[in-house]
């Protein structure tokens, strides 16, 4: 019965919310796909992560970001501290920073002015994509973020952003089949660099994958959080031979690439 009622409140969650209906309608629709992110799925997904993983900069350097003699850009401890000091107060409980320095030093090092990210929860990916902007007065970054059934954690969404960096931020509570288009469109279909940290599926990720990836302009920065998951990162990569890097931070991977000028890829 416990079970019962928890599919009948989410149910009623989206019913409620016109918004969320086409995601309701692909939830119900991968009912009926094979499921592509089964225990063994995931095993083959974090053993190929894992013989691919290497350090921050030799992923930057791999993707031609920086050279081999470059000291790469590291995220400022001191927003670190604040952000924790910030999410501890707000009581809301919600995942935690992941790899900020590859973050930060890939908006940093690219000169990105035109990102996108999905998913923000605390806010970390945002604040380290932020700081990374601080310094272009062009520059902008528009986050996709549906808040999650039933955990009314709404008000804390970006808690670890603190306002003065907010003035070129605009974070859209939507889910992905809506929020993406209308982020892209935001600036105008073309981007520079993406961050993909929301819906973790194998069916998500190959919806939003090539999505965001027709918007990325020629040398535009591709990241992907939990690559580990399942292997959508992988056939991504592999189907287009792209270049590509894998890096690890505390036992979960995140992939990058960049988008190659041929115009067919």
């Amino acid at each position: 019965m416990n079970a019962f009622n928890e599919k009948l409140r989410t149910g009623l969650w989206f019913l409620r919310r016109p918004v969320y209906w086409p995601h309701a309608r692909e939830l119900a629709a991968r009912k009926i796909r094979p499921n592509r992110d089964s225990q063994k799925d995931r095993e083959r997904a974090s053993a190929w992560a894992a013989k691919r993983a290497i350090s921050v900069v030799a992923a930057l350097t791999k993707v031609g970001l920086i050279d081999g003699d470059t000291t790469t850009a590291i995220f400022p401890p001191t927003l670190l501290e604040g952000g924790n000091l910030l999410a501890e107060r707000s009581g809301a409980k919600m995942g935690g920073p992941g790899d900020l320095n590859l973050l930060y030093a890939a908006t940093k090092l690219s000169g990105s002015n035109r990102v996108v990210e999905t998913g923000v929860a605390y806010g970390w990916s945002s604040l380290a994509i932020l700081a990374a902007l601080e310094d272009r007065a062009e520059a902008r970054l528009v986050s996709v973020d549906m808040p999650y059934p039933k955990m009314n954690n709404e008000p804390w969404v970006g808690i670890v952003v603190p306002s003065p960096m907010r003035t070129n931020w605009e974070l859209m509570r939507e889910p992905d089949r809506r929020g993406l288009e209308k982020a892209i469109a935001r600036f105008g279909g073309r981007i520079d660099l993406c961050h993909y940290d929301s819906d973790k599926s194998y069916w998500g990720r190959t919806y939003a994958y090539p999505l965001l990836w027709r918007a990325l302009v020629p040398g535009g920065v591709f990241i992907s959080d939990d690559i580990q998951d399942n292997m959508a990162f992988a056939e991504f990569v592999e189907k287009r031979e792209l270049t590509f890097a894998v890096t690890e931070y505390e036992g979960k991977f995140v992939g990058i690439t960049r988008r190659p000028s041929a115009p067919n890829v």
